[in-house]
């Protein structure tokens, strides 16, 4: 795609890539961010991608999965946030270094790294994406990872163990 028909994209285009956007996450402002990275991406790939019909279904495909990933991302956020609650008390204090360490023995490297982010140097879930070179979704998981492993080791059942499924 010329540069000429890059700029024209988003003047011709994010008013339908919004609107898809807002259809799917029913959230403005969500949908603005997840536009603008449409176009962003867009960008990264101008020589790779024809104008026209082409250009608007890749468009449509990559906010559609951007968006799909958006709702994923606040999924896991809402069952790490609901997992949190059905801790005891002890576990809902954040653990002393020696307790992280302690756990890190049996995990693979990067949940190792994230979990020694959070939970011992004290760093927010976005700066140890951003440290790691990761998404804040992979943060989540290897958070989530760490817990049920902790959890196993302590010998408290996960909630799906307390309903039959494997503790």
């Amino acid at each position: 795609m010329d540069s000429d028909a890059f700029v024209q994209a988003p003047r011709r285009h994010a008013a339908a890539v919004y609107a898809r956007c807002r259809r799917i996450l029913r959230d403005g402002e969500a949908a603005r961010d997840i536009t603008q990275e449409v176009f962003i991406r867009c960008f990264d790939r101008r020589a790779t991608i024809r104008p026209g019909r082409e250009l608007l279904a890749w468009l449509y495909r990559v906010a559609t999965n951007l968006c799909l990933n958006q709702l994923r991302n606040q999924k896991s956020q809402r069952m790490a946030d609901a997992d949190v609650g059905r801790l005891p008390t002890a576990w809902q204090e954040k653990p002393s270094a020696c307790e992280v360490l302690e756990l890190l023995a049996g995990l693979d490297a990067r949940t190792q790294a994230i979990a020694v982010y959070v939970h011992v140097d004290g760093m927010t879930h976005e700066e140890a994406a951003e440290v790691a070179q990761v998404s804040d979704r992979t943060v989540r998981n290897c958070l989530a990872r760490f817990a049920a492993y902790g959890r196993r080791r302590a010998g408290i059942a996960l909630a799906a163990g307390l309903q039959g499924g494997k503790p």
